[in-house]
């Protein structure tokens, strides 16, 4: 079945989105990376970041000496990443069609497949792209999780408008803890399975989520999930926690799950 993965994705992306993705990034960076090293990005590696919006990861990854690709569908998301000159490359591809074969020591995605149609076959483009031996790496969430301490109710709802307007276009939000059942059916190995709460403690890191409604609100009213009045109001409080500091914003956990292709390791 064909799919058009620029109509799957709910959040406006390219400039739009920018400042939320580096919120975001500045928030999951620490998790993301420890365990991408874990999978073995690090000097020398050839690592391609899959669906790597504005850049955030394939220019960590490249600054710790790897040697990255980034894809993206988006062109706008592209041409940000490219104006950072640090040695990563960039292209505008989809996702499900293989960038090379056997040319990656390691793969990796980061809050994609939970907005695609068909999840598997991005997982089978990038088993695709790495080497006998090498790594797929995938992180995505549980939705439901998304809370914070003490509990707020806002981000309760936040939490069923953004899952319900996914599953509209699509998509699974609550795909974290399936995602070991996707690498295995792709033919990976030894797959492990971490997940991790993101904890946002100041109102810069917590904003994101108000900016995240900010930009899905469109996808949101066409989905019918919610009408103008009531994301008015669900923004409000959202952002009246946010700016909160005895209010903990706790992202919706992420399942870190990496999968080996079988076959000789080489070096």
């Amino acid at each position: 079945m064909s799919h058009d993965p620029v109509t799957e994705y709910t959040i406006r992306g390219g400039s739009a989105d920018a400042d939320r993705l580096a919120r975001q990034a500045e928030v999951m960076a620490a998790a993301s990376l420890s365990f991408l090293a874990e999978c073995g990005a690090g000097p020398g590696a050839a690592v391609l970041d899959v669906g790597c919006g504005d850049g955030q990861i394939a220019h960590a990854l490249a600054r710790r000496g790897g040697v990255v690709v980034g894809i993206d569908i988006d062109p706008d998301a592209v041409a940000i990443a490219r104006r950072t000159r640090d040695g990563a490359d960039f292209r505008v591809q989809d996702a499900a069609v293989p960038a090379g074969r056997d040319e990656f020591d390691l793969a990796c995605s980061r809050l994609l497949l939970s907005h695609l149609v068909d999840p598997m076959a991005v997982v089978r483009a990038m088993c695709a792209a790495v080497r006998p031996g090498g790594v797929v790496a995938v992180e995505d969430l549980f939705s439901p999780t998304l809370g914070g301490e003490p509990h707020v109710p806002a981000l309760t709802e936040l939490a069923e408008v953004y899952s319900a307007t996914v599953r509209s276009h699509g998509g699974d939000p609550a795909i974290g803890p399936r995602l070991a059942t996707h690498l295995r059916a792709a033919g990976l190995v030894d797959v492990t399975e971490h997940t991790v709460v993101n904890r946002m403690t100041e109102p810069h890191e917590k904003r994101f989520l108000v900016q995240l409604l900010d930009n899905m609100r469109p996808a949101i009213l066409a989905a019918g999930v919610a009408d103008d009045s009531r994301l008015t109001r669900l923004r409000a409080e959202v952002s009246a926690a946010a700016a909160r500091p005895d209010v903990t914003f706790l992202q919706a956990r992420m399942h870190q799950v990496a999968g080996r292709r079988p076959g000789l390791q080489t070096g």
